[in-house]
């Protein structure tokens, strides 16, 4: 089979009508005057010392973009700046005595030159534009979001644009190997991204959300548990920020396992500084893959497309404009990949009680069935400006896939059954609106609407046998299912100067409403038989929430947070039958947090995290379900109570004048109780065998370490994650350090150690980039049973090479050389089910920009 579909679909005539609506408003707005920097006033803290790092400090705390030539700062120092300035004036500040000068290039972006050379061209005159092109670019919201974790009190993590692109992967979830506590589980299956935090995976526990919305589908995979799927094209991301436990604002409500907050595309990330046009086009190629696929097919394939027959790649573009009253961003992106090739040097076997058992039925060097993927993506976004302290965002995202579905089920069975089976499918739409008015260092108001849909068909695979001679056929049954997401919060935030110290609050209310509609399907191993009736949840669940948070600069090496969010549920079952009779249920929860930051010297922090959430029952647990389940309709909320103390530390300069270190390192104790569990029903002859309880309590606790040092041509990032303990308590006195029998979580067990460290180099003036990855998953954290083996994904430890070549072949034109799993080894990825990882795969990319 092979798969080539349109494009795009019809759908983009909404980012032309948004394009046509922005641009009508233009007009209008242009004629209002540009002011240029901001005029609001901004708390600002940044010591006497080197320019350019006093630059960098002014970008990540205003939001100023700073354009300018990197020989006017070297060797420059600066008095520093403390108080509540407006920037232009907190800059005048930190360039007086230096000789360099600044002017407004429009919008909230500075060019900074060197005083005699802009008090000239002024004198003269001269057209401020006609100065030489500036070289050098920091950029408020880019240099926030890097630095971030390093200046935060809890585990956060952040994943720029150029870490995306470095190691593309063969898939979605690859973009968060260099995350300590994060992996994307089932990371081969569907192309989505199905985040564990901490242990912590499916049910809703952690949200993935893309521009603010919750696009996630709760997927049933037959004895491997529930995927929480998300879908995005790398292509489109900008960045991606991570928050581990409770999460205050509005996308933390109803979560207790963490929130993976996606970015997508922005015009600034596509036009270049100092232009209102620019572009990109993207095109990729790569190894390793079938040229096609049949089927029902039980034989496996050995030998591979070539490189140079271009049947598999990738191609994405994007187009954007920025003016001085509004941004405007369309891109699209289309992937097409066969079914990959397993490694060929390793064992494909684990030792289980003194005998060997297959990691998959996959041999080495052989077709990996069920794991091709296409996709079609587009976006539209463009942000209309009223005035400098207004503004209004609108966007839409749409993402088309069919792909290989690996189901547990099938891939337990035997050689005889193992097959490529027909392909399932989804399509998303996202809508975004999202408004902001900040007058005043009072009110930063915001406020957020949208929409998602996920429309999917998820093949229920049997594992029968092929005979079409005899009409023999497997019973494959689409099992479809609608969801409708709708979402809105308001939110404000104030800063307040106060003779005890800068204060800062954010408050505001959320609510986000999930309706969900399937069919009923039947599960079955052949075509011709009966099969077993499946009824899918059917109903709605909505989460409200009431949250605020504020921060107290005690002093200038002490701060202080604390917050308190209420979040309430409602869950109503429409589904064809009720086994319980009960069809509502609502509850409801207040959660505290509170943390504290110790900066005994500039850049080093010491900090402790207290932090409390709840995660509502789903309707999966409660009301309808098709997983061989009785239903729960008395399971009380999972509720985390998690501490965390760690250590931050950010240096410019430490042993060279152009190097920087950042080090994160954190000891988490997380702590769950009425953790919900899927359990042993003991319901009897004929009926279902499972049914869902709340334990007394679960426990994981470990530590993270994260980092990145630069020094002239050489650069490295590191991240490191240790468990240290782990417990399952089915009540106060049954502990155990294996878990529960038949509970979802056998598969959501991480490995005892995961490590990753990246190696590279930039040399000839930066046109050429690269280096090596490191990667190494220890063991599984905790035993497997006897019972538990047979639907439990297995793994042993691994350790995977990685390389990177970039070289800039012009300003504008750039070539991508990857190569994925260098020493072709033969591995199964950790929470990957029996699903062997891609063996040695080159890709190549080549990227115009205009």
């Amino acid at each position: 089979m092979s798969l080539r579909g349109p494009l795009f679909s019809r759908h983009v005539r909404i980012a032309l009508g948004c394009a046509s609506w922005l641009g009508g408003m233009a007009p209008a707005t242009a004629q209002q005057p540009a002011q240029g920097v901001q005029s609001r006033q901004v708390a600002v803290s940044i010591p006497a010392g080197p320019l350019e790092s006093a630059l960098l400090a002014l970008g990540r705390q205003t939001d100023l973009r700073l354009v300018y030539r990197s020989e006017i700062t070297a060797g420059k120092t600066t008095g520093g700046v403390i108080g509540s300035l407006t920037p232009s004036a907190a800059l005048s500040r930190l360039l007086s005595g230096t000789g360099v000068s600044f002017r407004s290039s429009g919008g909230n972006t500075v060019t900074l030159e060197a005083a005699t050379a802009g008090s000239a061209a002024a004198a003269a005159g001269s057209d401020p534009d006609t100065t030489l092109d500036p070289i050098v670019l920091r950029d408020g919201d880019n240099g926030r979001a890097v630095d971030a974790p390093y200046e935060t009190p809890g585990s956060t993590s952040y994943i720029s644009s150029e870490q995306i692109q470095r190691f593309r992967g063969s898939s979605a979830g690859d973009l968060f190997k260099n995350t300590p506590g994060i992996i994307s589980a089932n990371n081969h299956s569907s192309g989505s991204v199905n985040v564990n935090i901490r242990g912590l995976q499916g049910q809703n526990r952690v949200r993935v959300a893309i521009d603010g919305t919750q696009q996630t589908t709760t997927t049933w995979r037959g004895y491997g548990g529930v995927d929480d799927r998300t879908y995005i094209d790398p292509d489109l991301i900008g960045g991606v920020g991570i928050s581990k436990g409770p999460t205050g604002g509005a996308v933390g409500a109803g979560v207790n396992g963490g929130v993976v907050e996606i970015t997508t595309l922005k015009a600034k990330d596509i036009v270049e500084d100092g232009k209102q046009y620019g572009g990109r086009i993207k095109i990729g190629a790569q190894d390793n893959t079938t040229k096609d696929f049949t089927v029902n097919s039980y034989d496996q394939q050995t030998d591979s497309a070539k490189f140079f027959d271009f049947t598999n790649g990738s191609g994405s573009f994007a187009l954007g404009t920025v003016q001085d009253n509004f941004d405007f961003v369309i891109a699209g992106a289309r992937r097409y990949r066969g079914n990959y090739f397993a490694g060929k040097h390793g064992k494909n076997y684990y030792e289980f009680q003194g005998r060997n058992q297959f990691l998959s039925l996959t041999k080495q060097g052989e077709e990996v069935f069920n794991s091709s993927n296409e996709s079609t993506s587009f976006l539209a976004k463009g942000t209309l400006r009223f005035d400098d302290d207004q503004s209004l965002e609108l966007g839409y995202i749409r993402y088309e896939s069919q792909f290989g579905q690996i189901m547990t089920s099938l891939l337990t069975s035997g050689d005889n059954t193992f097959r490529q089976a027909p392909l399932s499918d989804v399509t998303t739409d996202t809508f975004t609106s999202r408004y902001r008015y900040n007058p005043s260092d009072l009110i930063d108001l915001k406020v957020n609407a949208w929409l998602s849909i996920v429309d999917q068909n998820s093949m229920s695979t049997g594992f029968g046998i092929y005979l079409p001679r005899f009409n023999i056929k497997p019973g494959d049954d689409p099992r479809y299912a609608m969801t409708h997401t709708w979402g809105g919060d308001i939110s404000n935030t104030s800063l307040l100067d106060t003779e005890y110290g800068p204060f800062k609050a954010n408050y505001g209310v959320s609510y986000l409403l999930e309706d969900i509609d399937s069919r009923r399907y039947y599960s079955r191993s052949q075509s011709n038989s009966p099969g077993v009736k499946m009824d899918p949840s059917m109903g709605n669940r909505s989460i409200a929430s009431v949250f605020t948070d504020g921060q107290w600069e005690a002093t200038d090496w002490l701060t202080l947070n604390a917050g308190l969010r209420y979040d309430g549920y409602w869950m109503n079952d429409k589904g064809i039958e009720s086994r319980t009779g009960i069809r509502h249920k609502e509850g409801g929860r207040f959660n505290p947090s509170v943390s504290v930051i110790v900066e005994p010297i500039e850049g080093l922090q010491f900090y402790a995290l207290y932090a409390e959430g709840m995660r509502p029952p789903t309707m999966r647990e409660t009301m309808g379900n098709d997983g061989n389940v009785i239903q729960n309709p008395y399971l009380k909320p999972e509720v985390s109570k998690n501490w965390e103390v760690g250590i931050n530390y950010s240096k410019d300069g430490l042993l060279l004048a152009d190097d920087a270190l950042r080090f994160k390192l954190s000891y988490f104790n997380n702590n769950y109780t009425d953790y919900i569990s899927r359990v042993p029903s003991n319901a009897g002859p004929g009926q279902p065998v499972f049914t869902f309880d709340n334990l007394r309590s679960t426990r994981f606790s470990g530590i993270e370490i994260s980092g990145s040092y630069e020094a002239g041509l050489f650069f490295s990032e590191g991240s490191l994650t240790k468990y240290l303990s782990y417990e399952f308590c089915r009540t106060l006195s049954t502990c155990s350090d294996s878990t529960v029998s038949m509970d979802y979580a056998a598969n959501h067990m991480p490995p005892e150690i995961m490590a990753s460290l990246t190696l590279g180099m930039r040399l000839f003036d930066d046109r050429l980039s690269l280096g090596t990855r490191f990667t190494h998953g220890g063991a599984r954290l905790s035993p497997v049973t006897q019972e538990a083996r047979m639907y439990t994904g297995m793994w042993i430890p691994y350790t995977t090479v990685d390389a990177f070549a970039t070289y800039k072949i012009t300003d504008h034109l750039t070539f991508d050389l990857q190569a994925e799993n260098l020493t072709d080894r033969f591995y199964v990825d950790a929470l990957d089910g029996f699903t062997p990882a891609p063996g040695r795969t080159i890709r190549a990319f080549l990227t115009a920009k205009f």
